[in-house]
Protein backbone atom coordinates (compact mmCIF):
# COMPACT_ATOMS: atom_id res chain seq x y z
CA UNK A 1 0.00 0.00 0.00
CA UNK A 2 1.35 3.42 -0.98
CA UNK A 3 1.86 5.78 1.95
CA UNK A 4 -0.41 8.80 1.83
CA UNK A 5 1.24 12.17 1.27
CA UNK A 6 -1.31 14.85 2.19
CA UNK A 7 -1.02 18.53 1.28
CA UNK A 8 -3.29 21.16 2.82
CA UNK A 9 -3.59 24.56 1.13
CA UNK A 10 -5.18 27.84 2.22
CA UNK A 11 -5.59 30.53 -0.42
CA UNK A 12 -9.17 31.83 -0.62
CA UNK A 13 -8.86 34.98 1.50
CA UNK A 14 -5.54 35.78 3.22
CA UNK A 15 -2.81 34.18 5.37
CA UNK A 16 -2.04 31.92 2.40
CA UNK A 17 -0.28 28.80 3.65
CA UNK A 18 0.57 25.14 3.08
CA UNK A 19 1.00 22.07 5.26
CA UNK A 20 2.29 18.58 4.46
CA UNK A 21 1.51 15.40 6.40
CA UNK A 22 3.71 12.39 5.72
CA UNK A 23 3.29 9.06 7.49
CA UNK A 24 0.94 10.63 10.00
CA UNK A 25 3.32 13.46 10.96
CA UNK A 26 3.21 17.17 10.17
CA UNK A 27 6.57 17.55 8.45
CA UNK A 28 6.14 21.18 7.36
CA UNK A 29 3.67 24.04 7.69
CA UNK A 30 4.45 27.60 6.65
CA UNK A 31 2.84 30.85 5.51
CA UNK A 32 3.44 32.40 2.11
CA UNK A 33 4.12 35.83 3.63
CA UNK A 34 7.42 34.56 5.01
CA UNK A 35 8.62 34.10 1.42
CA UNK A 36 6.90 36.80 -0.64
CA UNK A 37 7.37 39.42 2.13
CA UNK A 38 3.77 40.65 1.81
CA UNK A 39 2.00 40.74 5.18
CA UNK A 40 -0.72 38.07 5.34
CA UNK A 41 0.53 36.75 1.98
CA UNK A 42 -1.96 38.93 0.10
CA UNK A 43 -4.96 41.14 0.71
CA UNK A 44 -8.35 39.50 0.41
CA UNK A 45 -9.93 40.35 -2.96
CA UNK A 46 -12.60 38.76 -5.12
CA UNK A 47 -10.10 38.18 -7.93
CA UNK A 48 -7.02 36.66 -6.28
CA UNK A 49 -7.99 33.36 -4.65
CA UNK A 50 -5.98 31.65 -7.39
CA UNK A 51 -2.80 33.43 -6.28
CA UNK A 52 -1.67 30.26 -4.58
CA UNK A 53 1.08 29.95 -1.93
CA UNK A 54 3.51 28.30 -4.32
CA UNK A 55 6.64 29.11 -2.33
CA UNK A 56 5.12 27.67 0.83
CA UNK A 57 4.02 24.60 -1.12
CA UNK A 58 7.48 24.09 -2.62
CA UNK A 59 9.07 24.41 0.81
CA UNK A 60 6.79 21.67 2.15
CA UNK A 61 7.77 19.34 -0.70
CA UNK A 62 11.47 20.08 -0.22
CA UNK A 63 11.23 19.53 3.54
CA UNK A 64 9.80 16.06 2.93
CA UNK A 65 12.17 15.37 -0.01
CA UNK A 66 9.27 14.50 -2.30
CA UNK A 67 8.01 15.62 -5.70
CA UNK A 68 4.60 16.94 -6.69
CA UNK A 69 3.93 13.67 -8.49
CA UNK A 70 4.20 11.79 -5.19
CA UNK A 71 1.47 13.79 -3.43
CA UNK A 72 -1.62 11.61 -3.10
CA UNK A 73 -4.15 13.98 -1.50
CA UNK A 74 -4.66 17.76 -1.75
CA UNK A 75 -7.08 19.61 0.53
CA UNK A 76 -8.34 23.13 -0.25
CA UNK A 77 -9.69 24.88 2.86
CA UNK A 78 -12.68 26.56 1.21
CA UNK A 79 -15.82 25.48 -0.63
CA UNK A 80 -16.51 27.95 -3.47
CA UNK A 81 -19.85 26.40 -4.45
CA UNK A 82 -21.20 26.70 -0.90
CA UNK A 83 -19.94 30.28 -0.77
CA UNK A 84 -21.71 31.28 -3.99
CA UNK A 85 -24.96 29.59 -3.01
CA UNK A 86 -25.00 31.15 0.46
CA UNK A 87 -24.26 34.67 -0.70
CA UNK A 88 -26.79 35.00 -3.54
CA UNK A 89 -29.69 36.51 -1.59
CA UNK A 90 -28.32 38.28 1.48
CA UNK A 91 -30.45 41.12 2.90
CA UNK A 92 -27.67 43.71 2.56
CA UNK A 93 -26.66 42.79 -1.00
CA UNK A 94 -28.37 45.87 -2.42
CA UNK A 95 -26.01 48.29 -0.70
CA UNK A 96 -22.77 46.42 -1.36
CA UNK A 97 -20.60 48.12 -4.04
CA UNK A 98 -20.83 46.39 -7.40
CA UNK A 99 -18.05 43.92 -8.00
CA UNK A 100 -17.18 43.50 -4.31
CA UNK A 101 -17.77 40.67 -1.84
CA UNK A 102 -21.51 40.23 -1.35
CA UNK A 103 -22.53 41.64 -4.73
CA UNK A 104 -23.68 39.24 -7.48
CA UNK A 105 -20.80 40.27 -9.74
CA UNK A 106 -18.21 40.06 -6.98
CA UNK A 107 -19.36 36.66 -5.78
CA UNK A 108 -19.24 35.28 -9.32
CA UNK A 109 -15.70 36.61 -9.75
CA UNK A 110 -14.69 35.09 -6.41
CA UNK A 111 -16.25 31.76 -7.33
CA UNK A 112 -14.36 31.59 -10.62
CA UNK A 113 -11.10 32.63 -8.95
CA UNK A 114 -11.43 29.74 -6.51
CA UNK A 115 -12.20 27.33 -9.35
CA UNK A 116 -9.02 28.55 -11.05
CA UNK A 117 -7.08 27.83 -7.84
CA UNK A 118 -8.43 24.28 -7.82
CA UNK A 119 -7.56 23.81 -11.49
CA UNK A 120 -4.00 25.00 -10.93
CA UNK A 121 -3.58 22.66 -7.96
CA UNK A 122 -4.90 19.77 -10.04
CA UNK A 123 -2.39 20.53 -12.78
CA UNK A 124 0.51 20.76 -10.31
CA UNK A 125 -0.45 17.55 -8.49
CA UNK A 126 -1.73 15.24 -11.26
CA UNK A 127 -1.73 12.08 -9.15
CA UNK A 128 -3.54 13.53 -6.15
CA UNK A 129 -7.19 13.27 -5.20
CA UNK A 130 -8.55 16.76 -4.61
CA UNK A 131 -10.73 17.59 -1.58
CA UNK A 132 -12.82 20.78 -1.40
CA UNK A 133 -13.37 21.34 2.30
CA UNK A 134 -15.55 23.62 4.40
CA UNK A 135 -13.52 26.54 5.76
CA UNK A 136 -14.71 26.31 9.36
CA UNK A 137 -14.38 22.54 9.40
CA UNK A 138 -10.71 23.08 8.52
CA UNK A 139 -10.43 25.59 11.38
CA UNK A 140 -12.04 23.02 13.69
CA UNK A 141 -9.65 20.30 12.53
CA UNK A 142 -6.68 22.60 13.10
CA UNK A 143 -7.94 23.16 16.64
CA UNK A 144 -8.91 19.64 17.69
CA UNK A 145 -7.26 16.99 15.52
CA UNK A 146 -3.70 18.21 16.18
CA UNK A 147 -4.33 19.04 19.87
CA UNK A 148 -3.25 16.94 22.87
CA UNK A 149 -6.90 16.23 23.81
CA UNK A 150 -8.81 13.03 23.10
CA UNK A 151 -12.28 14.54 23.52
CA UNK A 152 -12.92 18.29 23.40
CA UNK A 153 -15.46 20.97 22.66
CA UNK A 154 -14.45 23.02 19.62
CA UNK A 155 -15.10 26.71 18.97
CA UNK A 156 -14.04 28.57 15.81
CA UNK A 157 -14.67 32.31 15.54
CA UNK A 158 -13.52 34.56 12.70
CA UNK A 159 -14.83 37.04 10.13
CA UNK A 160 -16.52 34.67 7.69
CA UNK A 161 -16.01 31.27 6.12
CA UNK A 162 -18.30 30.49 3.22
CA UNK A 163 -21.27 32.18 4.92
CA UNK A 164 -20.92 31.60 8.67
CA UNK A 165 -18.74 33.42 11.19
CA UNK A 166 -18.80 30.95 14.08
CA UNK A 167 -18.65 27.15 14.33
CA UNK A 168 -19.45 25.16 17.48
CA UNK A 169 -18.86 21.45 17.72
CA UNK A 170 -17.20 18.55 19.47
CA UNK A 171 -14.30 16.23 18.77
CA UNK A 172 -14.49 12.67 20.04
CA UNK A 173 -12.13 9.83 19.23
CA UNK A 174 -10.53 11.72 16.37
CA UNK A 175 -13.87 12.62 14.73
CA UNK A 176 -15.49 16.06 14.48
CA UNK A 177 -19.19 16.83 14.78
CA UNK A 178 -20.78 20.21 14.15
CA UNK A 179 -23.37 21.19 16.75
CA UNK A 180 -24.24 24.76 15.74
CA UNK A 181 -23.05 27.68 13.66
CA UNK A 182 -23.80 31.38 13.39
CA UNK A 183 -24.26 33.09 10.01
CA UNK A 184 -23.10 36.40 8.56
CA UNK A 185 -23.60 39.27 9.41
CA UNK A 186 -23.31 38.20 13.04
CA UNK A 187 -19.51 38.25 13.07
CA UNK A 188 -17.01 39.15 15.79
CA UNK A 189 -14.17 39.05 13.28
CA UNK A 190 -15.85 41.62 11.02
CA UNK A 191 -16.69 43.68 14.10
CA UNK A 192 -12.99 43.98 14.92
CA UNK A 193 -12.07 44.83 11.34
CA UNK A 194 -14.74 47.56 11.25
CA UNK A 195 -13.62 49.19 14.49
CA UNK A 196 -10.01 48.98 13.32
CA UNK A 197 -11.07 51.06 10.30
CA UNK A 198 -12.91 53.54 12.49
CA UNK A 199 -9.92 54.03 14.82
CA UNK A 200 -7.45 54.61 11.98
CA UNK A 201 -5.89 51.15 11.75
CA UNK A 202 -5.93 48.77 8.79
CA UNK A 203 -8.26 45.78 8.73
CA UNK A 204 -5.48 43.19 8.63
CA UNK A 205 -2.97 44.12 11.34
CA UNK A 206 -5.36 46.48 13.10
CA UNK A 207 -7.30 44.07 15.34
CA UNK A 208 -4.16 42.98 17.22
CA UNK A 209 -3.18 46.60 17.79
CA UNK A 210 -6.68 47.55 18.90
CA UNK A 211 -6.59 44.74 21.47
CA UNK A 212 -3.45 46.24 23.00
CA UNK A 213 -5.03 49.70 22.82
CA UNK A 214 -8.10 48.53 24.71
CA UNK A 215 -6.12 47.09 27.62
CA UNK A 216 -4.78 50.41 28.92
CA UNK A 217 -8.06 51.87 30.20
CA UNK A 218 -11.79 51.20 30.72
CA UNK A 219 -14.74 51.74 28.40
CA UNK A 220 -15.67 55.20 29.71
CA UNK A 221 -14.25 58.07 27.65
CA UNK A 222 -11.77 60.23 29.56
CA UNK A 223 -12.82 63.41 27.74
CA UNK A 224 -16.47 62.73 26.96
CA UNK A 225 -17.38 60.61 30.01
CA UNK A 226 -19.37 58.51 27.53
CA UNK A 227 -20.01 54.86 28.34
CA UNK A 228 -18.93 53.25 25.08
CA UNK A 229 -19.64 49.78 26.44
CA UNK A 230 -23.34 50.56 26.84
CA UNK A 231 -23.44 51.88 23.28
CA UNK A 232 -21.72 48.80 21.88
CA UNK A 233 -23.97 46.44 23.85
CA UNK A 234 -26.88 47.81 21.80
CA UNK A 235 -25.09 46.64 18.63
CA UNK A 236 -23.84 43.23 19.85
CA UNK A 237 -26.22 41.16 21.98
CA UNK A 238 -26.26 37.60 23.33
CA UNK A 239 -29.16 35.38 22.30
CA UNK A 240 -31.04 32.89 24.48
CA UNK A 241 -30.04 29.99 22.24
CA UNK A 242 -26.34 30.53 23.01
CA UNK A 243 -25.58 32.50 19.84
CA UNK A 244 -25.17 36.27 19.40
CA UNK A 245 -26.62 39.03 17.22
CA UNK A 246 -24.90 41.96 15.50
CA UNK A 247 -26.88 44.95 14.22
CA UNK A 248 -25.73 45.25 10.62
CA UNK A 249 -27.86 48.34 10.09
CA UNK A 250 -25.23 50.03 12.24
CA UNK A 251 -22.12 48.10 11.19
CA UNK A 252 -22.89 47.93 7.43
CA UNK A 253 -20.26 45.30 6.77
CA UNK A 254 -18.93 44.99 3.19
CA UNK A 255 -19.67 48.65 2.47
CA UNK A 256 -17.60 51.84 2.82
CA UNK A 257 -20.44 53.37 4.87
CA UNK A 258 -19.36 54.04 8.47
CA UNK A 259 -21.97 56.76 9.05
CA UNK A 260 -24.00 54.95 11.74
CA UNK A 261 -20.84 53.90 13.52
CA UNK A 262 -19.45 57.44 13.33
CA UNK A 263 -22.70 58.82 14.77
CA UNK A 264 -22.11 56.72 17.88
CA UNK A 265 -18.30 56.75 18.18
CA UNK A 266 -17.13 59.86 16.36
CA UNK A 267 -15.62 60.44 12.90
CA UNK A 268 -13.37 57.89 11.27
CA UNK A 269 -9.76 58.63 12.24
CA UNK A 270 -7.32 59.22 9.41
CA UNK A 271 -4.62 57.59 11.57
CA UNK A 272 -4.52 56.11 15.09
CA UNK A 273 -4.90 58.76 17.78
CA UNK A 274 -2.73 58.05 20.80
CA UNK A 275 -5.16 59.09 23.55
CA UNK A 276 -7.27 57.47 26.25
CA UNK A 277 -10.59 58.58 24.71
CA UNK A 278 -10.05 56.38 21.66
CA UNK A 279 -8.57 53.62 23.80
CA UNK A 280 -11.88 53.58 25.70
CA UNK A 281 -13.69 52.64 22.49
CA UNK A 282 -11.19 49.81 22.02
CA UNK A 283 -11.76 48.80 25.65
CA UNK A 284 -15.51 48.58 25.01
CA UNK A 285 -14.90 46.39 21.97
CA UNK A 286 -12.61 44.15 24.00
CA UNK A 287 -15.13 43.81 26.82
CA UNK A 288 -18.02 42.99 24.47
CA UNK A 289 -15.84 40.38 22.76
CA UNK A 290 -14.91 38.76 26.07
CA UNK A 291 -18.54 38.61 27.20
CA UNK A 292 -19.70 37.24 23.85
CA UNK A 293 -17.03 34.53 23.80
CA UNK A 294 -17.87 33.52 27.37
CA UNK A 295 -21.53 33.34 26.35
CA UNK A 296 -20.55 31.11 23.40
CA UNK A 297 -18.41 28.68 25.43
CA UNK A 298 -21.07 28.36 28.12
CA UNK A 299 -23.63 27.53 25.45
CA UNK A 300 -21.19 25.10 23.85
CA UNK A 301 -20.69 23.36 27.21
CA UNK A 302 -24.44 22.78 27.39
CA UNK A 303 -24.44 21.34 23.87
CA UNK A 304 -21.59 18.87 24.45
CA UNK A 305 -22.74 17.80 27.92
CA UNK A 306 -20.88 17.29 31.22
CA UNK A 307 -18.47 14.58 30.03
CA UNK A 308 -16.33 16.93 27.93
CA UNK A 309 -14.01 19.12 30.02
CA UNK A 310 -11.52 20.41 27.44
CA UNK A 311 -11.87 23.16 24.81
CA UNK A 312 -10.04 23.72 21.51
CA UNK A 313 -10.22 27.01 19.61
CA UNK A 314 -9.28 28.46 16.24
CA UNK A 315 -10.26 31.34 13.96
CA UNK A 316 -8.75 34.82 13.97
CA UNK A 317 -10.72 35.91 17.05
CA UNK A 318 -8.98 33.13 19.01
CA UNK A 319 -5.79 35.23 18.82
CA UNK A 320 -7.33 37.54 21.44
CA UNK A 321 -5.15 36.58 24.39
CA UNK A 322 -7.09 38.71 26.92
CA UNK A 323 -10.38 37.02 26.07
CA UNK A 324 -8.66 33.62 26.15
CA UNK A 325 -7.55 34.22 29.72
CA UNK A 326 -11.11 34.93 30.77
CA UNK A 327 -12.37 31.83 28.94
CA UNK A 328 -9.91 29.69 30.88
CA UNK A 329 -10.52 31.41 34.21
CA UNK A 330 -14.31 31.88 34.07
CA UNK A 331 -15.54 29.42 31.46
CA UNK A 332 -16.83 25.89 32.08
CA UNK A 333 -13.83 24.02 30.64
CA UNK A 334 -10.79 22.93 32.65
CA UNK A 335 -8.18 22.99 29.86
CA UNK A 336 -7.73 25.08 26.73
CA UNK A 337 -5.67 24.52 23.57
CA UNK A 338 -5.57 27.04 20.74
CA UNK A 339 -4.08 26.49 17.30
CA UNK A 340 -0.97 28.77 17.22
CA UNK A 341 -1.89 29.77 13.65
CA UNK A 342 -5.48 30.41 14.68
CA UNK A 343 -6.01 32.74 11.73
CA UNK A 344 -6.62 31.40 8.21
CA UNK A 345 -3.04 30.11 7.97
CA UNK A 346 -4.03 27.30 10.30
CA UNK A 347 -6.69 26.01 7.90
CA UNK A 348 -3.95 24.47 5.75
CA UNK A 349 -2.98 22.37 8.78
CA UNK A 350 -6.64 21.61 9.38
CA UNK A 351 -7.25 20.59 5.76
CA UNK A 352 -4.39 18.10 5.81
CA UNK A 353 -5.35 16.74 9.25
CA UNK A 354 -9.00 16.43 8.21
CA UNK A 355 -8.12 14.35 5.15
CA UNK A 356 -5.88 12.17 7.32
CA UNK A 357 -8.83 11.53 9.62
CA UNK A 358 -11.36 11.00 6.83
CA UNK A 359 -9.11 8.41 5.18
CA UNK A 360 -9.14 6.46 8.45
CA UNK A 361 -5.37 6.50 8.75
CA UNK A 362 -3.91 5.47 12.11
CA UNK A 363 -3.12 8.02 14.80
CA UNK A 364 -3.49 11.77 14.78
CA UNK A 365 -0.93 14.30 13.48
CA UNK A 366 -0.41 16.14 16.78
CA UNK A 367 1.37 19.47 17.10
CA UNK A 368 3.98 19.26 19.86
CA UNK A 369 5.30 22.68 18.83
CA UNK A 370 4.94 25.34 16.13
CA UNK A 371 8.48 25.19 14.69
CA UNK A 372 7.34 23.76 11.34
CA UNK A 373 8.88 26.20 8.86
CA UNK A 374 12.30 26.54 7.22
CA UNK A 375 15.44 25.69 9.19
CA UNK A 376 19.03 25.95 8.01
CA UNK A 377 22.24 23.99 8.37
CA UNK A 378 25.36 25.77 9.62
CA UNK A 379 26.90 25.72 6.14
CA UNK A 380 23.91 27.64 4.76
CA UNK A 381 24.22 30.25 7.50
CA UNK A 382 27.93 30.58 6.80
CA UNK A 383 27.33 31.18 3.08
CA UNK A 384 24.80 33.92 3.85
CA UNK A 385 27.35 35.64 6.08
CA UNK A 386 30.06 35.37 3.43
CA UNK A 387 27.78 36.93 0.83
CA UNK A 388 27.43 39.94 3.13
CA UNK A 389 31.19 40.08 3.67
CA UNK A 390 30.81 39.38 7.37
CA UNK A 391 33.28 37.57 9.61
CA UNK A 392 31.30 36.64 12.71
CA UNK A 393 32.36 35.35 16.07
CA UNK A 394 31.48 31.80 17.07
CA UNK A 395 31.20 31.83 20.87
CA UNK A 396 31.85 28.64 22.80
CA UNK A 397 28.87 29.54 24.99
CA UNK A 398 26.31 31.31 22.81
CA UNK A 399 23.54 31.39 25.45
CA UNK A 400 25.96 32.86 27.98
CA UNK A 401 27.26 35.49 25.56
CA UNK A 402 23.76 36.58 24.54
CA UNK A 403 22.70 36.70 28.19
CA UNK A 404 25.69 38.94 28.99
CA UNK A 405 24.74 41.36 26.25
CA UNK A 406 21.12 41.46 27.34
CA UNK A 407 22.17 42.13 30.92
CA UNK A 408 24.29 45.04 29.67
CA UNK A 409 21.27 46.55 27.94
CA UNK A 410 21.90 45.42 24.37
CA UNK A 411 19.12 44.46 21.93
CA UNK A 412 19.92 41.10 20.31
CA UNK A 413 18.25 39.52 17.28
CA UNK A 414 17.83 35.74 17.60
CA UNK A 415 17.59 33.38 14.59
CA UNK A 416 17.56 29.68 15.50
CA UNK A 417 16.00 26.41 14.34
CA UNK A 418 12.72 26.05 12.49
CA UNK A 419 10.52 29.04 11.72
CA UNK A 420 7.38 29.40 13.83
CA UNK A 421 3.93 28.87 12.31
CA UNK A 422 1.50 31.63 13.21
CA UNK A 423 1.76 35.34 14.04
CA UNK A 424 3.72 35.03 17.30
CA UNK A 425 7.51 34.83 17.55
CA UNK A 426 8.26 31.95 19.91
CA UNK A 427 12.01 32.18 20.38
CA UNK A 428 13.20 31.09 16.95
CA UNK A 429 12.78 34.36 15.00
CA UNK A 430 12.84 36.88 17.84
CA UNK A 431 14.32 40.14 19.07
CA UNK A 432 15.45 39.87 22.68
CA UNK A 433 16.04 42.52 25.34
CA UNK A 434 16.23 43.03 29.10
CA UNK A 435 12.66 43.16 30.50
CA UNK A 436 13.78 44.76 33.77
CA UNK A 437 14.85 48.13 32.31
CA UNK A 438 12.54 51.12 32.17
CA UNK A 439 13.82 52.31 28.80
CA UNK A 440 13.69 48.99 26.91
CA UNK A 441 10.13 49.39 25.66
CA UNK A 442 10.67 52.94 24.40
CA UNK A 443 13.98 52.03 22.71
CA UNK A 444 12.40 49.11 20.88
CA UNK A 445 9.34 51.08 19.76
CA UNK A 446 11.24 54.15 18.56
CA UNK A 447 14.65 52.80 17.44
CA UNK A 448 13.93 49.27 16.23
CA UNK A 449 10.27 48.34 15.65
CA UNK A 450 9.04 51.82 14.66
CA UNK A 451 5.54 51.28 16.03
CA UNK A 452 2.87 52.91 18.21
CA UNK A 453 3.88 53.83 21.75
CA UNK A 454 0.98 51.98 23.41
CA UNK A 455 1.91 48.62 21.88
CA UNK A 456 3.02 46.17 24.59
CA UNK A 457 5.88 43.71 24.54
CA UNK A 458 5.81 40.21 25.96
CA UNK A 459 8.23 38.09 28.01
CA UNK A 460 9.55 34.63 27.34
CA UNK A 461 9.66 32.95 30.75
CA UNK A 462 11.27 29.61 31.55
CA UNK A 463 8.84 27.13 33.04
CA UNK A 464 10.59 27.11 36.41
CA UNK A 465 10.11 30.87 36.86
CA UNK A 466 6.44 31.13 35.84
CA UNK A 467 5.01 30.65 39.38
CA UNK A 468 7.24 33.44 40.66
CA UNK A 469 5.68 36.05 38.37
CA UNK A 470 2.34 34.88 37.01
CA UNK A 471 -0.95 33.33 37.96
CA UNK A 472 -1.16 30.52 35.41
CA UNK A 473 -4.16 28.23 35.53
CA UNK A 474 -3.56 24.52 34.93
CA UNK A 475 -4.26 23.56 31.34
CA UNK A 476 -3.25 26.92 29.91
CA UNK A 477 -1.67 25.51 26.77
CA UNK A 478 -2.05 28.83 24.92
CA UNK A 479 0.75 30.22 27.12
CA UNK A 480 3.23 28.14 25.09
CA UNK A 481 2.08 29.99 21.98
CA UNK A 482 1.80 33.48 23.50
CA UNK A 483 -2.01 33.35 23.29
CA UNK A 484 -2.90 34.00 26.92
CA UNK A 485 -2.75 37.25 28.91
CA UNK A 486 -1.69 36.29 32.40
CA UNK A 487 -2.28 38.27 35.57
CA UNK A 488 0.88 39.14 37.52
CA UNK A 489 1.07 37.44 40.89
CA UNK A 490 1.29 40.77 42.68
CA UNK A 491 1.65 44.44 41.74
CA UNK A 492 5.32 44.62 42.65
CA UNK A 493 6.16 42.21 39.85
CA UNK A 494 5.39 45.00 37.39
CA UNK A 495 8.33 46.88 38.92
CA UNK A 496 10.60 43.90 38.22
CA UNK A 497 9.39 43.50 34.62
CA UNK A 498 8.40 47.03 33.52
CA UNK A 499 9.17 46.49 29.83
CA UNK A 500 6.76 43.57 29.39
CA UNK A 501 3.80 44.48 31.57
CA UNK A 502 0.56 46.07 30.37
CA UNK A 503 -1.00 48.14 33.14
CA UNK A 504 -4.60 49.31 32.92
CA UNK A 505 -4.78 52.97 33.92
CA UNK A 506 -8.33 52.60 35.28
CA UNK A 507 -8.26 49.47 37.41
CA UNK A 508 -4.44 49.21 37.70
CA UNK A 509 -4.49 45.50 36.85
CA UNK A 510 -1.18 44.33 35.40
CA UNK A 511 -1.08 41.59 32.79
CA UNK A 512 1.39 40.21 30.31
CA UNK A 513 1.09 38.02 27.20
CA UNK A 514 3.61 35.55 28.55
CA UNK A 515 5.44 32.97 26.43
CA UNK A 516 6.10 29.85 28.50
CA UNK A 517 9.40 28.17 27.50
CA UNK A 518 9.89 24.47 28.24
CA UNK A 519 13.38 22.97 28.25
CA UNK A 520 12.18 19.78 26.57
CA UNK A 521 10.72 21.73 23.63
CA UNK A 522 13.35 24.43 23.11
CA UNK A 523 16.57 23.67 25.04
CA UNK A 524 18.75 26.37 23.43
CA UNK A 525 16.31 29.22 24.09
CA UNK A 526 15.70 27.88 27.59
CA UNK A 527 19.46 27.83 28.23
CA UNK A 528 19.75 31.46 27.11
CA UNK A 529 17.02 32.62 29.50
CA UNK A 530 18.55 30.49 32.26
CA UNK A 531 21.91 32.18 31.64
CA UNK A 532 20.21 35.56 31.85
CA UNK A 533 18.65 34.51 35.17
CA UNK A 534 22.11 33.62 36.50
CA UNK A 535 23.22 37.20 35.77
CA UNK A 536 20.12 39.24 36.54
CA UNK A 537 18.13 37.10 38.94
CA UNK A 538 15.19 37.11 36.48
CA UNK A 539 14.34 34.04 34.37
CA UNK A 540 12.62 36.00 31.63
CA UNK A 541 13.62 38.02 28.57
CA UNK A 542 11.65 40.44 26.44
CA UNK A 543 10.69 38.65 23.23
CA UNK A 544 9.24 40.37 20.18
CA UNK A 545 9.05 39.25 16.58
CA UNK A 546 12.16 39.56 14.38
CA UNK A 547 10.77 42.01 11.83
CA UNK A 548 10.47 45.73 11.17
CA UNK A 549 7.24 46.68 9.33
CA UNK A 550 7.39 43.41 7.39
CA UNK A 551 6.57 39.74 7.97
CA UNK A 552 8.73 37.81 10.43
CA UNK A 553 12.04 36.88 8.84
CA UNK A 554 12.28 33.33 7.50
CA UNK A 555 15.75 33.00 5.98
CA UNK A 556 19.28 33.98 7.04
CA UNK A 557 19.40 36.48 4.17
CA UNK A 558 16.24 38.18 5.42
CA UNK A 559 17.61 38.15 8.97
CA UNK A 560 20.85 39.84 7.92
CA UNK A 561 19.08 42.46 5.81
CA UNK A 562 16.69 43.38 8.63
CA UNK A 563 19.40 43.35 11.31
CA UNK A 564 21.96 45.40 9.39
CA UNK A 565 19.41 48.16 8.65
CA UNK A 566 18.06 48.30 12.22
CA UNK A 567 19.05 49.79 15.54
CA UNK A 568 19.82 46.41 17.10
CA UNK A 569 23.21 45.66 18.67
CA UNK A 570 23.90 42.04 17.74
CA UNK A 571 22.50 39.04 15.89
CA UNK A 572 22.76 35.42 17.01
CA UNK A 573 22.46 33.53 13.72
CA UNK A 574 22.69 29.85 14.55
CA UNK A 575 26.04 29.42 16.35
CA UNK A 576 27.37 32.76 15.03
CA UNK A 577 27.26 36.19 16.63
CA UNK A 578 27.37 39.31 14.47
CA UNK A 579 28.00 42.83 15.77
CA UNK A 580 26.06 45.77 14.36
CA UNK A 581 27.84 48.01 11.88
CA UNK A 582 27.99 51.40 13.54
CA UNK A 583 28.33 54.50 11.37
Amino acid sequence: MTAELILGVNSAYHESSACLIQEGQIVAAVEEERFNRVKHGKHSRVDNAHHLPWQAIEHCLARASVTAAEVTQVGYSFDPAARREGNLALPDAGRVPAGEFGSPEGEETFYRSNLEALARLAARFPNARQHVLEHHLCHAASAYLVSPFEDAAVLCVDGIGELHSTWLGVGRGGKLERLARIPYPHSLGFLWERFSELLGFDTYGGPGKVMGYGCITDAVGELSNKNYLATLQEIVRPCADGSFWVDNEVMRFRTPDLSELERRFGPRRKAPVDRYEDASIAAALQRVTEETLLHLVRGLARLVGPGVRDLCMAGGVALNCVANARILAEGPFRRLWIQPAANDAGTAVGAAALIHAELGLPGRPRMAHAFLGPSFEEVELRRALEREGLTPARPDDLPGEVARRLDEGQIVAWFQGGLELGPRALGHRSILADPTRFDTRNRLNTQVKMRESFRPFAPSVIEEEVPRFFELQPGGYPAEYMLLANQLRDDRQSQILPAVVQENGSDHRSTSRMHLVRKAIDPLYHATIEAFRARSGVGAVLNTSFNVSEPIVATPEQALTTFLSSGMDALALGPYLIEARRR
